[in-house]
C-alpha cells in the first residue's frame, strides 16, 4: 500500500534527504520524499501507525508527518511556522 504525507520542518535537500533516510530506516517501507512539495510518498509492507512515523522523525529532527488530504496534496500551515531544521540554521 502507497501513501502520500505532508512534511514539515523541511528547509533545504539536506533535511529532504535526513528526513528519507529516517522514514526508510523503518523496517517495511519504502520512502521517497520531495521538498517541493514537502511530501512523502510511503510504500508499505504492512500498516504503520502515523504515530510512529512521527516518533522516528522527531528523533531525527524537528520534522512533522500528517497525513496528505487527496485532495489537495500541498500541506496546509497550521499555528506557528517550524523555525528549526536538521541544517542548524534555525533559532
Amino acid at each position: 500500500m502507497t501513501h502520500s504525507y505532508n512534511i514539515t520542518g523541511m528547509s533545504c535537500d539536506g533535511c529532504r534527504s535526513k528526513v528519507e533516510k529516517t522514514l526508510d530506516a523503518i523496517v517495511g517501507i519504502d520512502a521517497r520524499v520531495s521538498l517541493d512539495p514537502p511530501v512523502a510518498t510511503i510504500t508499505m509492507v504492512n500498516h504503520i501507525p502515523t504515530e510512529q512515523l512521527q516518533e522516528a522523525l522527531t528523533a531525527a529532527g524537528n520534522y512533522a508527518i500528517t497525513m496528505a488530504n487527496p485532495s489537495n496534496k500541498i500541506p496546509q500551515t497550521e499555528g506557528k511556522p517550524v523555525k528549526k531544521s536538521c541544517c542548524g540554521n534555525g533559532n
